[in-house]
């Protein structure tokens, strides 16, 4: 029988649409009435393209349907699919689509737009996105109301900027298709008004058309002020509020305008962004009455920047001494207590000018007692239903509904079992406590109001996908997530089921084997003959086998003398439960209302299977950071179930609640909150109710959620904090550094770990991230350069050093809390950094503090103990120079290199702003046999072609002059690729020169050369989204032999003679990439010979080169040992240049690295 799609399909060919001409179409008829239900029917869901393998080496999307899709969606729309739908078909906008949407009126345009504008399709934040010109054109031409759309307005600004401001076309501007310049002004004071009102990104296009129009007579400057003012207000990011300030002064805005504003400013100082404070804060201190002089510089100290601060001292010492002066001594007060002393110099000399007599209070802190032991683990309550009356049920409807993102939480899950609970007796009185389920497609209970409200439920579908293996195609069920499809099943089935056989019977979420067997048994009672899949599964996940059978295992713990005898009945017990487990013959239904069945056809009873999964349950695997990936499960399914459905795929941020009380491979879901993360808050309180204590990864990332917290998630996290510590879940010295964000690479955002960590010591939880925090610091000095954060790091450990010594002192915390090795070391390191700094003054106090010991200790050598002292001394440390155990693992031997295909190319590099703060590389090209034209590349973020095809894009650039002598620029977009019969660069007009039209390249990528190899390892210098695909790139081209090590050091050399690419980012790649190091150390060979020879002319060393003999420092006893095995010839082990900058005259850090480095490599 033909599917829904094919008999639409049908209708559609038999209607002359696939052999009509596109632009035809729209003369064509639209069939019959029944013609038309049918092939709304057929088109008004479902896929119509498929990943399908187009070669031996490439797949792509490929159609399910033999036609035209593009005349197919025109032909949906004709027939009447719904506005959304429309929205997913249509791949681009052009004149024939718009007619056909405008044929369909007004109200469906309006809510054709809503649904393209809500996909969010767009290469970066700021271009077009794939529909954004087709409802503009729609918008505009039918003079609709301009959405409330944040995604509409980005559009409006991207099309306006480049046929208003000249801005750069991204790839999906089609100049057929686009607005008139004429549409575009005549709604233009509308869309900046409406822009204003959304709170549009001060970081796109948006300022620069609100400029257009003041430049252009559009709007007034005085209104225009106002709307910058409006949006300054509003703005919610940094860089909108930076981008808003600087659109201020560049439309000239006086003082004037910042004084009459000062009321709606001051919030703004207080947010500490120093743009902020820089540019309105001078202004208001040194004119603004004294009045508000105080708010004004009240809200200044949230000023962190030392530059900042001595700005704002500058603009006050400007004033004159204010009536009140001693109004001002608080704030004056906080400037003494400065850990920058240039800052407490100026405070004092406002005191003096102003005549206020300031105390020093001497800084001793009162301790309070912030280090604690955990409390003793706590006794999980069995689970309860509450009040099961409708009036509950409807309470709880209320409180999901208000949710914004789905938890199955013990809440969640006393919702699920009284509604079955209601239902189950009396469906109409469920139905009533129902009803106020909101009717939206997209609120979790959305399926269970559709029930509530007599709708009727199709079976929950899941979808087969198709894919092919050479020529064969194969179908594979893609099955739905196992909460996912346990929900939606349940609210299909509402009222079916006696009871839940997943509801927990522990407010942990955890299941009682003897729980299990009573629900079955009422099953029986109840004369139901099968069970529900999802249910079944999600019931068997969340089986507490560690507490089978307890009460036997702890009579073995009781009497040791009889543990083999009891033992013997705990088996006997399970024995038991297996016997009667598979005296069960209930069936499994599967969503789809079949039943289970093996091979043969015959149905799967449920006793066995239960049976066999108590004797073969799920194992948990170890994570490991780096290595798991926490983004996607991989757990293995034990032989005892797999015959049933795996729905735990894509279940990583669910397995909480799926595996409770497992360790940190089910825990993943406790993230730092950088992105938005509803969630976070109850699945934190969810947490606090485990029957064991956090494991180290949880507890890791758990202490890191509360550097940021987002509104929504605080109050609820704060409450599980404050729970999971007094339930003992929370265990001092267990959080493990290497877990944090779960990916198990370098440590980043340290600063806002440190906030996190201060919070918790604030919350008398000092002893669970002290050792974290040290194990930290510990990490940061391991790499190449201190990480950035580090400083606030150690600060927190200097802050809460005092303590943590009277936690020793009184026995609540270990000696070894005091050892503290990294700082020891990190105070032993040159330099004024304020890691540094912070480091010596607890190592200045530990000393103190030790040395009190010696003098007091009785019957202690002087001698022994005073080596103690020198050996936590600072001093000067240099990387071991002893053979690495691991350097098989990171000098890994390199494939036979290929010959460097030479082009003759010569080129310029020159950097561009892409996009606001994002500069990437031109090339400019001059090939040997074209005088008159040059060539433009620009790769930035795709590198598909270069990767894959071996061929870039450019603009051709006629330089050729004109009759009057004039030279001309005109630009054409061409491809270029390296010919190797012609042995020469080529250009050709087609991306896919090989067929004659603009499609990807067919067959082999063509080979690299020169040029082509210069682009590629530039690449690793550009900043921007390109990073990620330059690095896969070399990687490749390493481990194929195209970039040998002599043509890496050959390219280096070129590209060295460059200013605009940076050596430091140049070899960045190699710092966190350890296996690369074999063929790296060439790049950093000539970096170091390049610096050396300008040392040799200048006197000084170039400011890069602190980077490059970071790594070097960093890799000293690998580059050693490569040397000593002859991997790095004798010539090239002298290092030159390393000289000339290790016996350089300038008082330099770089200069004290380089001799460092000349140590370690040990060069006679």
């Amino acid at each position: 029988m033909a599917s829904k799609l094919e008999r639409a399909v049908e209708i559609y060919r038999s209607l002359g649409y696939e052999e009509t001409a596109y632009e035809n179409i729209l003369s064509l008829g639209i069939g019959t009435k029944e013609e038309q239900e049918i092939a709304r029917d057929g088109l008004k869901s479902g896929e119509w393209v498929q990943i399908k393998q187009l070669s031996e080496n490439s797949y792509g999307f490929a159609p399910v349907v033999d036609v035209d899709l593009k005349k197919l969606a025109v032909f949906a729309v004709r027939i009447g699919v719904e506005a959304k739908r429309a929205a997913n078909v249509i791949g681009r906008g052009d004149e024939i689509a718009l007619q056909a949407i405008m044929d369909r009126g007004e109200n469906y345009a309006v809510n054709f737009i809503s649904a393209a504008e809500s996909g969010n399709r767009r290469a970066w934040e700021h271009s077009l996105s794939v529909l954004g010109m087709l409802c503009l054109k729609l918008l505009h031409r039918m003079n609709l109301p301009i959405p409330d759309s944040v995604e509409y307005m980005k559009d409006w600004a991207a099309a306006s900027s480049v046929i208003l401001l000249g801005a750069k076309k991204d790839y999906l501007f089609d100049e057929s298709f686009t607005l008139e310049k004429e549409e575009i002004l005549g709604r233009f004071i509308e869309h900046i008004e409406k822009g204003i009102s959304l709170n549009m990104p001060g970081t796109g296009p948006f300022p620069d058309l609100l400029f257009f129009g003041v430049e252009n007579h559009l709007l007034s400057k005085e209104a225009a002020k106002e709307y910058i003012f409006d949006a300054l207000y509003i703005a919610k990011r940094p860089g909108d509020r930076k981008a808003w300030v600087e659109l201020l002064d560049k439309l000239g805005c006086t003082e004037k305008d910042f004084l009459e504003r000062a009321e709606n400013l001051i919030p703004l100082l207080g947010l500490g962004e120093s743009p902020l404070i820089e540019r309105f804060a001078p202004v208001l201190i040194e004119n603004i009455s004294e009045e508000l002089l105080y708010p004004v510089l009240i809200s200044c100290t949230s000023a962190k920047v030392k530059k900042t601060k001595k700005m704002l001292f500058n603009s006050v010492l400007k004033r004159e001494k204010p009536k009140s002066a001693n109004d001002f001594v608080e704030w004056l007060s906080l400037y003494l207590k400065d850990e920058d002393k240039s800052i407490v110099g100026l405070a004092e000399k406002l005191a003096l000018s102003w005549g206020i007599a300031l105390e020093q209070e001497e800084s001793t802190k009162e301790l309070r007692g912030l280090w604690r032991e955990s409390t003793e683990l706590w006794e999980v309550p069995r689970f309860s239903l509450g009040e099961e009356t409708a009036e509950s049920l409807t309470d709880m409807v209320a409180v999901l509904s208000d949710r914004k993102e789905c938890v199955e939480d013990l809440l969640f899950e006393q919702f699920l079992a009284l509604a079955n609970h209601i239902a189950y007796k009396n469906p109409e009185e469920a139905k009533m406590s129902l009803l106020g389920i909101p009717n939206s497609d997209s609120g979790t209970l959305w399926t269970l109001g559709r029930w509530a409200r007599g709708i009727e439920i199709k079976p929950v579908e899941e979808s087969r996908q198709r894919f092919w293996q050479g020529e064969k195609e194969f179908a594979k069920m893609q099955y739905r997530e196992l909460l996912t499809m346990r929900r939606e099943n349940l609210f299909c089935t509402m009222g079916q089921w006696p009871c839940l056989l997943s509801t927990p019977s522990f407010e942990d979420l955890s299941i009682s084997v003897e729980d299990l067997l009573e629900r079955l048994s009422l099953y029986r009672a109840e004369k139901f003959s099968y069970v529900s899949e999802p249910d079944l599964q999600l019931a068997l996940t969340r089986l507490d086998m560690e507490t089978f059978s307890q009460e036997d295992i702890s009579k073995c713990k009781e009497d040791r003398s009889k543990c083999k005898e009891e033992r013997s009945k705990c088996k006997e017990e399970r024995s038991k439960c297996v016997e009667k487990l598979q005296e069960l013959d209930l069936k499994i239904q599967l969503p789809s209302r079949e039943f289970l069945q093996d091979e043969e056809g015959k149905d799967i009873l449920l006793g066995e299977l239960i049976a066999a999964y108590l004797q073969d349950p799920y194992v948990e695997p170890v994570f490991f950071p780096g290595e798991t990936p926490y983004w996607k499960v991989e757990l293995k399914m034990p032989e005892s179930i797999k015959v049933l459905p795996y729905r735990l795929s894509y279940s990583h941020k669910e397995l909480f609640s799926i595996f409770p009380n497992r360790g940190d491979y089910s825990l993943t879901a406790v993230h730092r909150d950088f992105e938005v993360y509803h969630g976070q808050g109850i699945i934190l309180r969810q947490l606090a109710r485990r029957r064991k204590p956090l494991s180290k990864g949880a507890l890791m990332n758990w202490i890191a959620v509360f550097g940021r917290l987002s509104d929504e998630n605080a109050e609820e996290a704060l409450i599980a904090n404050h729970e999971a510590w007094e339930r003992g879940l929370l265990l001092p010295g267990l959080a493990d550094i290497s877990y944090l964000d779960w990916s198990g690479g370098e440590l980043s955002n340290l600063a806002n770990l440190a906030a996190a960590m201060d919070f918790m010591a604030n919350e008398g939880m000092l002893s669970l991230v002290w050792k974290a925090a040290c194990d930290t610091v510990e990490q940061a000095l391991k790499m190449p350069r201190i990480l950035a954060g580090t400083a606030e790091i150690v600060k927190f450990l200097r802050d809460y050093l005092d303590e943590t010594i009277f936690a020793v002192e009184k026995k609540l915390a270990s000696k070894e809390a005091l050892e503290m090795k990294p700082i020891r070391i990190l105070a032993g390191k040159t330099g004024s950094s304020k890691a540094v700094s912070y480091a010596k003054e607890i190592l200045e106090k530990l000393l103190s503090m030790e040395t009190e010991q010696i003098q007091s200790a009785k019957n202690a050598g002087l001698r022994e103990n005073q080596d103690t002292i020198e050996h936590t001394s600072p001093c000067k440390t240099i990387a071991s120079v002893e053979t690495p155990a691991d350097f098989e693992k990171v000098w890994l031997p390199l494939p036979e290199g290929k010959a460097l295909l030479e082009d003759h190319v010569t080129f310029r590099v020159k950097a561009i702003e892409l996009r606001k703060n994002e500069k990437v590389f031109q090339f400019d090209l001059d090939l040997p046999e074209d005088s008159d034209c040059s060539y433009q590349v620009v790769i930035a973020g795709w590198l598909y072609g270069l990767a894959h095809e071996g061929q870039v894009s450019g603009k051709k650039v006629d330089r050729r002059g004109d009759r009057n002598g004039k030279m001309t620029e005109e630009e054409k977009e061409v491809w270029l690729h390296y010919d190797k019969e012609k042995g020469k660069v080529v250009v050709s007009e087609c991306r896919n020169w090989r067929g004659g039209n603009n499609a990807p390249l067919e067959g082999e990528a063509t080979p690299y050369s020169k040029l082509f190899l210069s682009f590629a390892v530039a690449l690793l210098a550009q900043d921007g989204e390109s990073i990620y695909g330059a690095k896969s790139l070399f990687k490749e081209l390493v481990q194929s032999g195209t970039l040998s090590l002599k043509t890496v050091r050959e390219i280096t050399r070129l590209l060295l003679s460059y200013e605009e690419i940076s050596p430091a980012k140049l070899v960045r790649i190699v710092e966190k990439e350890s296996e690369l190091l074999s063929i790296c150390w060439g790049m950093l060979w000539e970096c170091i010979k390049d610096a050396g020879a300008k040392t040799a002319e200048t006197g000084k060393l170039p400011i890069w080169i602190n980077r490059i003999l970071d790594i070097c420092i960093y890799y000293g006893a690998y580059l050693r040992e490569a040397a000593k095995r002859g991997s790095i010839s004798k010539e090239d082990a002298l290092w030159p240049g390393l000289l000339e900058m290790a016996n350089c005259g300038a008082k330099s850090t770089a200069v004290k690295k380089a001799r460092e480095l000349f140590e370690i490599l040990g060069i006679a």
